[in-house]
């Protein structure tokens, strides 16, 4: 069986590469470099808790599988920091946890999640870009037979397409009646110097100063052993039309504002920005659509459980399993 997978960024190459281990010849295409775009920067937090038992599930064969990769890649791809979720919405994630049979303690009202971790994304890149080779090739349309058309004019005609490719996704799809959110938003997160040592963070206590208020914040070692900040500001603040120098500018004032007066270990300047571009209110879990021979994924938060979804798609492609079109999954 050939597949072609358009997109490189981790999902792509993820699901690429649980192809060819599945025994298809995979062709991975991207207009961009690969891990570029929503796959950019060095790191994530890699969490099993969330607030749906199913993605809970999901995130723990996912650590599985992050583990089965590290042992491939001769390097740990997810470290042993830990993680830890704060605010009002431990006891809901607590209780999905619990459900799932996920180990977990509260204390405190702080939800302490050991299999948690920062996923190191150069080296997961690194791993699976030599394994899937990807393509540097813009691919302009896709026909219901999943006939690709090929900006250097040229086509391919695989058994099967996989599009996993993040903001470009909807524009590809939509001709074929799959409907994927295409709304999106800017985001920057901030790193800072300081004491590194300690667990992922998801504090959604909030911080409400009328000047910058903050929904909630993540934070998480980076592989340089800073401490890397980002925080959920208001949709009128994070718009599309605000373009992203603007939306930088006003996450940057109200990140380094919350770093003084609550991180007081870190230095307050920034020493690194990353930007990117999530779809607008998507929030945790795995959308999954087909149509014909053409299989679609997307959503947000996705790097912690790429093994997975690659693993998920790939059965869907090999085993032609039925993906009722537009159907949306909380879990992959």
């Amino acid at each position: 069986m050939r597949v072609v997978v358009v997109g490189a960024g981790i999902v792509g190459l993820a699901t690429a590469y649980q192809l060819i281990t599945s025994g298809a010849t995979v062709r991975c295409l991207d207009a961009g470099a690969p891990m570029g775009a929503r796959s950019a920067g060095d790191t994530r937090i890699f969490r099993v808790a969330h607030g749906d038992a199913g993605l809970v599930a999901e995130a723990r064969r996912a650590s599985e599988l992050w583990d089965d990769w590290s042992i491939t890649a001769g390097r740990t791809l997810v470290g042993g920091e830990r993680a830890k979720v704060s605010g009002p919405r431990v006891p809901a994630w607590s209780a999905a946890m619990t459900a799932a049979g996920a180990i977990h303690r509260v204390v405190d009202g702080v939800l302490y999640d050991p299999a948690g971790g920062v996923l190191d994304l150069v080296a997961a890149g690194a791993f699976l870009t030599a394994a899937v080779q990807p393509e540097q090739q813009t691919v302009e349309t896709i026909d219901p037979d999943a006939t690709l058309h090929l900006a250097d004019g040229t086509t391919d005609r695989p058994d099967a397409v996989v599009v996993a490719a993040g903001a470009g996704t909807p524009d590809l799809v939509r001709p074929l009646g799959v409907d994927v959110p295409a709304e999106l938003e800017h985001h920057a997160r901030f790193t800072f110097a300081g004491p590194a040592d300690q667990a992922c963070h998801l504090d959604a206590r909030g911080d409400d100063l009328p000047a910058h208020p903050l929904a909630s914040t993540y934070q998480h070692r980076t592989r340089s052993g800073h401490w890397a900040v980002g925080g959920h500001l208001p949709d009128a603040d994070t718009a599309w039309e605000l373009g992203a120098d603007e939306v930088a500018r006003r996450s940057r004032e109200a990140i380094v504002d919350h770093v003084r007066r609550l991180l007081p270990h870190l230095d307050p300047t920034p020493v690194d920005e990353l930007r990117c571009t999530p779809m607008r209110g998507a929030g945790d879990g795995v959308h999954r659509a087909r149509t014909g021979a053409v299989h679609v994924v997307w959503g947000d938060n996705l790097a912690k459980l790429a093994p997975r979804i690659g693993e998920v798609v790939a059965a869907d492609v090999v085993g032609d399993t039925p993906v009722g079109g537009g159907a949306a999954d909380h879990a992959p």
